[in-house]
Order: structure tokens, then C-alpha cells, then sequence
């Protein structure tokens, strides 16, 4: 890891006041000679703090699945842009598979 003082980046901040989060549960579909194949189970988090989405998915993943969790900002209804999701943690099989982010957290207690 790399640790530079300061913010060399350029951008908007967006403050959203009520953060969405999106889980995705991805479990392979074991069928013989089909390829890869991946089952999706999507839950939504609302009213929460930013570290409960990560609990919860520790928590609630099925077991041979894997977990992706994503902050989510909406967009208003009508808007010709779609929602904007970024990968706090996990990998989509579906996508890239070469793309992985991972956090690593201490729950509270």
C-alpha cells in the first residue's frame, strides 16, 4: 500500500444523505459441460452507516458464494443517467473477473 499526504485528485464531492447500498450474492450453477454460470441473489441496505453493509454481508453470505457490495448514489426518476455504483468490495464474475476490490474492517462491538 501506498500512503500520500493530501489529495492529489481532481472531482465533485457529492454528499448523498441517504446512501443505498447494493449486496450481491453470486453462487455458481453447477451443471456439467454449461460453462460458467452464476446465480444472483441482490439486496438493497438503506438507513445505515457505511461499515453495517459490510457487517451484514459477512453475515448473511451463503456459504460457496461470493460476496460484492457496492455504494450506490440514485439518480432522480426521469434521468436520462443511470445510478452510479462503486465496488467497495468483491469481484463480479459476470464482468471482470481480473477486477477485484477488497476492505478489510473491525467490527464494532
Amino acid at each position: 500500500m501506498k500512503v500520500s499526504e493530501g489529495y492529489h485528485g481532481s472531482g465533485n464531492v457529492v454528499t448523498v444523505e441517504s446512501p443505498v447500498y447494493l449486496i450481491e450474492f453470486w453462487t455458481r450453477v453447477a451443471e456439467p459441460d454449461s460453462g460458467e454460470q452464476w446465480s444472483l441473489a441482490e439486496y438493497e441496505l438503506t438507513n445505515c452507516e457505511a461499515t453495517e453493509p459490510l457487517e451484514w454481508a459477512g453475515h448473511h453470505k451463503p456459504v460457496d458464494s461470493k460476496a460484492v457490495v457496492y455504494a450506490c448514489q440514485r439518480q432522480p426518476a426521469g434521468s436520462p443517467s443511470s445510478d452510479v455504483h462503486i465496488l467497495l468490495v468483491g469481484t463480479d464474475p459476470s464482468s471482470n473477473p481480473s477486477r477485484k476490490a477488497s476492505l478489510s474492517w473491525s467490527p464494532r462491538r
